[in-house]
């Protein structure tokens, strides 16, 4: 569904009944995300909306409005992806979850949803006012529980209280459901949602790959390290930025793509022009051909001190890139070190500076690490798998 020009629902080719079997039994299915940038959360939800079976389920995203349009970066993405947002639920600093709870209530009793599935903590709060506004059943998913600061762990604080209230809790890796667990929800309501992977990654031969990277500015000897992440605290991009320099100082040819969007960007490059870094490090910002930037990095590099599952992380495997990270949340499900990757303690620079020495020194085993990752991608980690158990839960709910 999707708004016309005069602001009323419309139907949306790529989700609509036509040429579509028992339509009528479709279960449908609406999702709110709360987002601020394009990240791994909201490519994950794309992903798993692009494979979810049609003939089944009827789906429906919508996403809230921010006043900065910090929203828009996923709204385009998602609609590239051919799964437009029906509507845009009005936010703000007030933080109007009535509002937006009786907004939603309204799309929903006109759209009859079965099924609520919610995304972060504002989604998860209007989702559990909307509960008693619309009888439907509830959903949400869970990424990380973690210290991220005083306003930020009230958040947190408050989604634990207002999810009680739903009928199913997913976790999207094993930790977070493990934490979720210690917290006193029943085993009963919690399951695991793994965000599962695909991508198809442009293959290049050595030639084509030295001229993407000289049309990039990078040199035939230079070396590409590359971060992919959201500029947010806990992914740490200053300590990032420290441990570079300590290995640029080592290492001239080396040079840092930082790959991402983020309230901290501003910060970011102030302190990289502060440590000299200008003609070293490029901010990429938000890219929408990773696919094809992925073959022209050397090593990923990913020391954020909070974490799930990042589909960052998970590019880079399929990309067979030789990656260090941090050993946090949920990165050991997919990484294992010293067999498809080097994991290091949470904070501690010296050793993030010695895994990535230890690679740069020894192509070889960064080699090794890589393909390693890829098959563990390829055969473990699949998006199919993780669309089964989306959909399995969807059932599970409507039996219930």
């Amino acid at each position: 569904m999707a708004n016309d020009s005069d602001g009323k629902t419309v139907p949306i080719d790529a989700l609509s009944q036509k040429g579509v079997p028992n339509a009528r039994r479709r279960i449908k299915v609406l999702h709110l995300i709360h987002s601020m940038a394009h990240g791994g959360v909201e490519t994950a939800l794309i992903n798993w909306l692009q494979r979810v079976d049609r003939e089944r389920f009827e789906i429906f995203l919508i996403c809230f409005a921010n006043p900065d349009g910090s929203e828009q970066a996923f709204q385009k993405a998602a609609a590239s992806a051919g799964i437009p947002v029906a509507i845009k639920i009005p936010w703000g600093r007030q933080k109007p979850v009535l509002r937006s709870a009786r907004l939603l209530a309204k799309f929903m009793r006109e759209q009859r949803i079965d099924i609520l599935h919610t995304h972060n903590c504002y989604a998860d709060c209007v989702g559990a006012l909307v509960r008693y506004l619309y009888p439907v059943k509830t959903l949400t998913t869970l990424y990380v529980w973690s210290d991220l600061g005083w306003k930020r762990n009230l958040i947190q604080w408050l989604n634990r209280q207002v999810i009680r209230v739903y009928d199913l809790i997913s976790a999207h890796c094993n930790v977070t459901y493990q934490q979720t667990l210690a917290m006193g929800f029943p085993v009963e309501k919690l399951t695991t949602l793994i965000c599962g992977f695909e991508l198809s990654i442009a293959e290049l031969d050595s030639q084509q790959r030295l001229q993407a990277r000289r049309a990039m500015g990078i040199t035939d000897e230079q070396i590409v390290l590359a971060n992919i992440a959201r500029f947010y605290p806990e992914k740490v991009q200053d300590s990032l930025l420290r441990c570079f320099k300590r290995l640029h100082d080592n290492d001239p040819r080396l040079h840092l793509w930082l790959l991402g969007v983020g309230p901290l960007e501003e910060e970011l490059r102030c302190y990289c022009s502060q440590l000299g870094l200008d003609n070293c490090v490029t901010f990429l910002g938000f890219v929408d051909n990773l696919a094809e930037l992925l073959p022209l990095i050397d090593i990923q590099l990913h020391p954020a001190q909070i974490e799930g599952v990042p589909l960052s992380i998970c590019s880079g495997m399929a990309a067979s890139l030789p990656i260090v990270a941090s050993d946090v949340g949920g990165i050991p499900e997919v990484l294992c070190h010293e067999k498809s990757a080097l994991l290091v303690p949470r904070a501690d620079e010296d050793a993030f500076v010695a895994a990535v020495q230890r690679l740069l020194d020894d192509p070889l085993e960064a080699q090794r690490l890589g393909q390693a990752a890829r098959y563990f991608i390829e055969h473990d980690y699949s998006l199919d798998t993780a669309v089964r158990r989306l959909e399995a839960s969807y059932q599970r709910l409507m039996q219930a």
